[in-house]
């Protein structure tokens, strides 16, 4: 996929990385990462030969959360049809990692908020830095929590935590969240990548996406 702009995707050894590649704003997620995170996400999902997926960002934050100065950018008039189709491809990304047989490690290098917190409910093996933080970010700037935060985030943490994040909009520490079942393992800073590509390289001979079906 030489088209990609906003994103780093290749397939080696049966996996799949992607990164999000908008480091200079906090990889923020824009109509276009949303889009084409939809598309590496389906051709993981469509893909044979696609055993396992690691997802994690580029620079020191994971996702900072959806790209208000793109939204803002918009014509007013625009705006609405503009934030339902970023919500549309994110909204399928999400339930391509969420559905597709392949296992999915997502590695938070960082602060996760908003779109990214909801990219990190999506994996199967969800390892953290130390400097990782987590927050819901919506009631910040007076939106209602979205992304498929408010699907996935009671079902891995219970309803109750879920309404506390999400009225007070707290933020976790990487602690924190592997102490509530949101993250599986915490990790130093400087391991994080070996720790995900370990679990991927001592997966089981017979991954989910061979298993089923």
């Amino acid at each position: 996929m030489e088209s990609l702009t906003t994103l780093l995707f290749k397939v080696s050894e049966h996996v799949a990385y992607i990164t999000l590649n908008r480091p200079t704003v906090v990889n923020a997620v824009s109509l276009e990462l949303a889009e084409e995170l939809e598309e590496v996400a389906r051709e993981c999902d469509e893909s044979n030969s696609v055993r396992a997926v690691l997802l994690t960002g580029a620079g020191r934050i994971f996702c900072g959360d959806g790209d208000l100065k793109s939204f803002a950018a918009q014509e007013p008039t625009h705006l609405p049809t503009h934030l339902k189709r970023v919500n549309l491809f994110f909204h399928s990304a999400i339930q391509c990692f969420a559905r597709m047989r392949a296992p999915v490690v997502v590695a938070v290098n960082g602060p996760a908020a908003g779109y990214g917190m909801s990219l990190a409910c999506a994996g199967d093996i969800v390892l953290a830095n130390e400097s990782a933080r987590f927050t819901i970010a919506y009631t910040r700037v007076g939106l209602t929590p979205d992304a498929a935060s408010t699907y996935y985030l009671p079902r891995i943490i219970g309803l109750r935590r879920t309404m506390e994040l999400a009225l007070t909009n707290r933020t976790l520490t990487a602690r924190e969240a592997e102490a509530i079942g949101l993250v599986t393992r915490v990790v130093p800073d400087d391991q994080l990548i070996a720790q995900a590509n370990r679990w991927l390289m001592n997966w089981p001979t017979a991954p989910r996406a061979l298993t089923e079906g």
